[in-house]
């Protein structure tokens, strides 16, 4: 057995690339493993901000000969009339190695076919490793990547080195120049730029000797064992942000956690304000006391030792009062006037071309909630609430402080909102309408949020297909995949039970009637809803639903997101235990028509099998696909027919040459398939 090392140099990578990256590796590499035969008894990945490094430990290949039979054409297109070997046959040949000897013929699905038998070797560890590494290094995609020195690769950063060392010997490869070796390079400022690896076992220890901890868990425990350690010794403990620690992990190589102080007096402007220049833009950990509130402290995490740390900390104290001071101002400054005052100066803010400036929008908004408002049955006491805070939610945009920290979109109106009088739900709902703000992050909670977190982006969505902007492949500048996916996530958190052409159709309305804007209306409706639907289908796949089961419902008319989503896992818990019922729910679907429109008539039952058929089709009841239905019972019941049913059908011409038989008959199966066809399009499913 043998053990590899693969070291890919590179220069700092972005953090954000680092999660997806070495699970790319990862997957690929134990691809490459499986379809090779080899075994391997370990396998890890692991980063720094400048190396991904791949461990293979007990990795052996089969290397016993083996008899493989391949099929090559069928014998009726591999010789002609006279039995001379024909192009098919030949070309098959030639690419196996083989002759006209050494053709086998066997039967295959009731058909003669061509095969031919050889001896077939497995490569050696090495040989797959050579051959196929650099290729597999090439293939790794990124968000944004680049070329270098006229190389064909492809990275997000250049690569400047690659260690590959198999059972403590070089395993070189053609890397289109770039080093290939048992040379890596330690911490940028601390580490040597030379460092030999005499032995793979030796290679995580000789970084560390050069400033480098190679293991993703063992920064982040130094990591936190100084925030913890420093936050306590002030009487307080670090604000918990994974996202961040996430971050500061993977862009540092050598992790040093220090903390520093800041005057008091910026503790008197709103926490979010202090916090956001802290971490978003400096990536320190503000301390909180016990009752969560600031201390005038921060803990900043050094790429390196303790040396001069004093300076360190005193060199990120200023950048960071230099931004806490611009933020005081800003607040005192917005503060001078009412959120409201600034309403009208949304006018000189564009939203975009074609379609208006905020204010356009905020005008928008105030319509699209109330006519949501209505279309959810919300109550009338949360008419002003909801359009109070649509008339205000994008007040703070021109707010110096927003203008500067524009990450603070929302927040900054909620603050600012809530000193300016305005009722607590008002203030609430501004910052929720940007909800969520990331993939996974919270949804809003209050019905004011709600409605208005749905309007705003069903606005931006609308309005930018109408202009015919739409989302195409990896481009999506305005964010509106985002937009939509917190649509529906806001739609399934709430069980928000509506048709979401209604939804669609009211924001087309106000933008005719507030932009006066033409457009195609069928063509932005079904461009909005076809929007809507893939990226349902997206999600549904992503959370383990068989993509045929999505095809079934999506492929429908069913709009409703609640029902769409209870559809295709009910369908999907119900083909676990019963693919066998998939090509009995075909037959009654595809011998049925509905252009017979004809009532059963018991009269026309020619036997007992055909009456008991029908009894059973009876005795389903009535079903109403409602967002509470249990679709799954529905589908056992469904189910319960197929016995009697498969007997009728095995048993019985449906179209005979009696036209009264023929219609009642097709008129029973009418019933049955329509039933099948409120849930899902039998087509779809492929099992």
């Amino acid at each position: 057995m043998s053990n590899y090392l693969l070291e890919i140099g590179v220069e700092e990578i972005p953090s954000d690339y680092v999660k997806n990256t070495k699970r790319q590796l990862e997957d690929k590499f134990k691809k490459l493993i499986e379809e090779n035969k080899l075994t391997c008894e370990s396998f890890s990945v692991e980063s720094t901000p400048r190396r991904f490094a791949i461990l293979l430990e007990g990795v052996e290949a089969d290397l016993t000969e083996k008899t493989v039979s391949v099929k090559g054409p069928s014998v009726k297109i591999a010789y002609d009339e006279g039995g001379e070997p024909k192009k098919p046959l030949l070309g098959f040949l030639r690419g196996q190695g083989a002759d006209i000897s050494d053709v086998v013929i066997r039967e295959f699905k009731g058909e003669d076919y061509i095969y031919v038998e050889k001896k077939e070797k497995s490569k050696s560890v090495a040989e797959v490793l050579r051959e196929n590494v650099y290729e597999l290094v090439k293939s790794i995609s990124f968000p944004r990547s680049m070329r270098w020195a006229g190389k064909s690769i492809r990275w997000a950063r250049p690569i400047r080195w690659f260690v590959s060392i198999l059972d403590d010997e070089v395993l070189d490869f053609d890397a289109e120049g770039i080093s290939v070796g048992r040379v890596t390079k330690g911490h940028r400022t601390l580490g040597s730029n030379h460092i030999e690896i005499d032995k793979i076992e030796n290679y995580e220890k000789l970084l560390k000797e050069n400033f480098v901890i190679l293991k993703y868990k063992d920064r982040k425990d130094i990591i936190l064992r100084g925030l913890n350690r420093l936050s306590s010794e002030v009487g307080g403990e670090y604000m918990k942000d994974e996202v961040l620690l996430d971050e500061v992990i993977n862009i540092v190589e050598y992790p040093t956690v220090l903390i520093g102080g800041i005057d008091k007096k910026y503790l008197e402007i709103p926490k979010e304000v202090i916090t956001t220049p802290m971490k978003d833009h400096q990536r320190y950990f503000p301390v909180l006391d016990e009752n969560k509130n600031l201390l005038p402290y921060f803990l900043v995490v050094r790429n390196g030792d303790e040396e001069f740390k004093e300076n360190v900390v005193e060199g990120n104290k200023k950048v960071l009062v230099a931004r806490l001071e611009d933020a005081k101002f800003f607040y005192d400054i917005d503060m001078k006037k009412p959120l409201e005052a600034y309403v009208d100066d949304l006018e000189n803010l564009a939203f975009f071309e074609g379609l208006g400036n905020m204010k356009l929008k905020t005008e928008r908004l105030t319509d699209l909630t109330e006519r949501y408002r209505q279309a959810l049955a919300i109550g009338e006491d949360m008419a002003h609430p909801i359009g109070r805070a649509a008339y205000l939610s994008k007040a703070d945009l021109v707010t110096k402080m927003v203008v500067e920290f524009t990450e603070l979109q929302g927040t900054m109106g909620r603050i600012y909102a809530s000193k300016s009088g305005e009722e607590e739900r008002v203030a609430t709902a501004i910052e929720e309408a940007y909800m969520p703000r990331s993939s996974g992050s919270a949804l809003p909670k209050t019905i004011t949020g709600i409605i208005l977190s749905i309007a705003d982006k069903m606005d931006t969505i609308v309005g930018l297909y109408a202009i015919e902007k739409y989302v195409t492949g990896s481009q999506d500048p305005f964010g509106l995949r985002r937009a939509c996916l917190g649509i529906i996530n806001i739609f399934l958190e709430n069980s928000i039970d509506i048709d979401l052409r209604r939804l669609v159709n009211d924001a087309l309305l106000v933008y005719t009637e507030k932009n006066e804007l033409s457009f195609d209306y069928d063509t932005a409706m079904d461009k909005v809803l076809d929007f809507f639907k893939d990226r349902l289908k997206n999600k549904l796949i992503d959370d383990g639903v068989s993509y045929d089961t999505v095809n079934s419902v999506i492929n429908t008319d069913e709009l409703n997101i609640i029902k769409i989503v209870k559809k295709a896992k009910s369908i999907d818990s119900f083909l676990e235990d019963n693919e066998d019922q998939v090509s009995y729910f075909t037959r009654i679907v595809n011998l049925s028509d509905y252009s017979v429109d004809a009532e059963v008539r018991e009269d026309l039952f020619e036997n007992d099998l055909e009456r008991s058929f029908y009894e059973k089709i009876t005795e389903l009841g009535d079903f109403s696909p409602s967002a509470e239905a249990d679709f799954l019972a529905e589908l056992n019941k469904i189910k319960e027919t197929s016995v009697v049913g498969n007997s009728y059908l095995d048993n019985t011409m449906i179209n005979v040459e009696d036209e009264e038989v023929k219609h009642n008959r097709i008129a029973m199966l009418n019933k049955l398939a329509r039933r099948i066809e409120q849930i899902l399009d039998i087509k779809e499913i492929v099992r």
